[in-house]
């Protein structure tokens, strides 16, 4: 009796200081010492007490599923003291080099990415603000030998670089660019990323400190990430990467150990020729060469703005292949650099490392979560051996613990929920990724995560679904199996607080499952570009010289919608007349119009644009500065997303039986 009312008052402090925390920090500590308390309490009980007994493969799934919590349990602990107290970089503007601004080579590094993706990255770096600006050299890395792209440059007038041999891939192609350049600074960027205004001007700056080695800008998306597309959540949930890239980052930055993603970065190149260029030999040489840097003693920092933003992988496959292709690629830098025996890293940055490295096998612990019920209730064998009672006193109140104390570190970036249906969805390609890389040395090299995919037809990936669909059905034969045994319609060989336990966590397993599952249904990719919301000030001028005016809704370098002000009526047609903004003109041609009330709505597409029309479009969307950009606010709610999801689904059904019924 006296533990549990030992385990209520428990409870409610857990509760009291997630709810506190959320504006006290002392309450936020309080309750990330309360996790890891009633997690140890746990994982000691786990270990002493818990362990099947019945035969050897139930003695081997046990330990299976204890190292996969001990391990998840390491993971936390990292997470935690990274974000124990909150970070920020100060501003160190450009003013600090006193009119003696440092030479910058841009390198944008592209191997099949269509012009048009390219095209706009170009111009956007072209239009970045630097004091001097005649410092600024662009390079366009091409490792794809392109005659078209060779023109491209001409036009634009930046450097085109190409090379004779393709080895080391990214790293490789980048290390050319440096034999052929002179920059004092160089920033690497991906072919599909589109550097904003005021990148160089919000970076520059850090390189006053003359042992500054790197600074990383996040990684941010102007389309839709597969989970949000595919699960009707753009509103609802952010990137899946904002996360790491808008929050690890910043607090890893507390312990100048801030991760080189590939992307997005400025270097001295100083500091890049004391460690031999970009790192090669493995394929993440982005997470290789900032570690090879600060172990050098050069700092990193990270400037937490949204400087440059770019494509997210467009299908869950391809989003699997990016993710399969960095797990592998850490297995690669560990076993050929691993952190904790490279010399000039500090203990903390060692750790922070390793703890990056050891993420990827996350998969695999994911997938002994997802099969240890299954194995009980399917198949007979035991992962651990307890009862109710037991449960709810030891794992109840280290449960509730982690789930808050995760959601109040997050700040609604992110949810233990949400992160669960991506680890699920992930789960057996990235635990067959780290096996592969590990034990059966796995000869794939770089590939390049797909860019600008369009489709007019949805489609389900079953390449990617049937694992996920095996895990689901396994699940829903074992809760069936649980549901009979428990109610007496089949007779039970198990204990039936057993049986309770592993129905509850199937139940949790399922709900990331069915929509893990549901990620493999691609919805379709209309647009080529992505569209900006806008409200320019416009004239239309129509071919007999009439002026009509209006404003933007919105807008990318294709086409635009807008509204014209005025009384139409229905057999109004404009076509083939002339878009100008701020004195600036855009020949276009009608898509489709409709009168409303006040006015006209229009959708149109441009024609033949000139480079002054189409840098001032790249200016005024995908590279206007970053104190522009409002972020959104999303509640990163899975209860939102099953409902949206659901309601989506009914639409389609109803939709279905409409045309089946005609």
């Amino acid at each position: 009796m006296h533990i549990v009312i030992f385990e209520g008052i428990l409870i409610v402090v857990i509760l009291m200081s997630y709810f506190l925390g959320k504006r006290y920090h002392k309450s936020r500590q309080l309750l990330l010492l309360l996790y890891i308390v009633t997690m140890s309490v746990y994982i000691v009980w786990r270990a002493g007490w818990t362990l099947p007994t019945n035969n050897a493969l139930s003695i081997f799934f046990g330990i299976l599923l204890l190292a996969a919590e001990v391990g998840g349990f390491v993971l936390s602990l990292v997470f935690y003291r990274v974000f124990l107290r909150k970070y920020k970089r100060a501003a160190e503007p450009l003013s600090l080099f006193k009119g003696e601004y440092p030479s910058v080579d841009i390198m944008i590094a592209t191997y099949n990415e269509g012009k048009e993706i390219l095209k706009r990255g170009i111009v956007a770096a072209t239009l970045a603000y630097y004091p001097k600006p005649e410092l600024v050299n662009i390079y366009v890395c091409d490792d794809g030998d392109r005659p078209e792209v060779e023109q491209l440059c001409q036009e634009l007038g930046v450097h085109y670089v190409s090379r004779l041999t393709h080895e080391h891939a990214k790293a490789g192609n980048l290390n050319h660019a440096m034999t052929v350049s002179q920059g004092e600074l160089v920033v690497t960027m991906d072919a599909d990323m589109v550097m904003r205004e005021d990148f160089l001007a919000l970076t520059v700056g850090y390189f006053h400190d003359p042992k500054m080695g790197f600074m990383q800008a996040p990684q941010t998306f102007f389309n839709e990430d597969p989970y949000q597309c595919n699960l009707f959540a753009s509103d609802t949930i952010g990137n899946d990467q904002d996360f790491f890239m808008r929050s690890i980052e910043a607090q890893k930055d507390a312990f100048n150990a801030v991760m080189y993603v590939g992307s997005n970065a400025i270097f001295r190149r100083e500091a890049l020729n004391s460690i031999g260029g970009f790192s090669t030999g493995v394929i993440t040489e982005d997470m290789a060469t900032g570690m090879f840097l600060q172990a050098k003693g050069w700092r990193s920092g990270f400037v937490n703005e949204n400087l440059a933003s770019g494509l997210a992988p467009e299908t869950f496959g391809d989003l699997i292949k990016q993710r399969d292709r960095w797990a592998r690629g850490n297995i690669q830098v560990a076993k050929k650099w691993n952190p904790w025996r490279l010399e000039g890293l500090s203990l903390v940055q060692r750790i922070l490392y390793a703890d990056g490295i050891h993420y990827w096998f996350s998969g695999i612990y994911k997938m002994i979560f997802l099969l240890a019920p299954i194995l009980f209730l399917v198949f007979g064998q035991y992962s651990l051996q307890t009862d109710m009672y037991q449960i709810l006193i030891f794992w109840l109140p280290a449960f509730i613990a982690s789930q808050l104390a995760f959601n109040l570190v997050s700040e609604k970036k992110q949810t233990v929920m949400l992160s669960n249906i991506y680890e699920v969805a992930t789960a057996p390609f990235m635990a067959y990724a780290v096996f592969n890389e590990l034990f059966l040395k796995s000869k794939k090299g770089f590939a390049v995560t797909r860019k600008g995919v369009n489709s007019d037809a949805s489609f389900y990936n079953w390449a990617t679904a049937w694992p996920v669909l095996v895990l689901l059905v396994l699940s829903v034969i074992g809760l069936v199996r649980g549901i009979g045994f428990v109610s007496g319609y089949w007779p039970s060989p198990y204990p039936v607080q057993g049986i309770y336990i592993n129905i509850f966590w199937l139940l949790y397993n399922l709900v990331s499952l069915i929509l893990a599952a549901y990620l493999s249904n691609e919805r379709p990719r209309l647009r080529q570009s992505e569209r900006f919301e806008s409200q320019h000030a416009i004239q239309i001028e129509l071919p007999d010289h009439t002026m009509l005016s209006g404003h933007l809704l919105d807008w990318n370098e294709n086409g635009a919608r807008m509204k014209l002000m005025g009384d139409f009526s229905q057999n109004t047609h404009i076509d083939n007349s002339t878009l100008i903004i701020d004195n600036v003109k855009m020949n276009f041609e009608n898509q489709w119009q409709k009168p409303v009330d006040d006015g006209l709505l229009l959708g149109v597409t441009f024609k033949a644009l000139d480079l002054q029309a189409y840098a001032f479009i790249i200016r005024h969307t995908y590279g206007q500065p970053s104190s522009q950009i409002v972020s959104a606010q999303r509640n990163n709610s899975i209860w939102h997303i099953l409902a949206v999801w659901w309601f989506n689904t009914l639409k389609r059904r109803e939709a279905y039986q409409k045309k089946t019924d005609a």
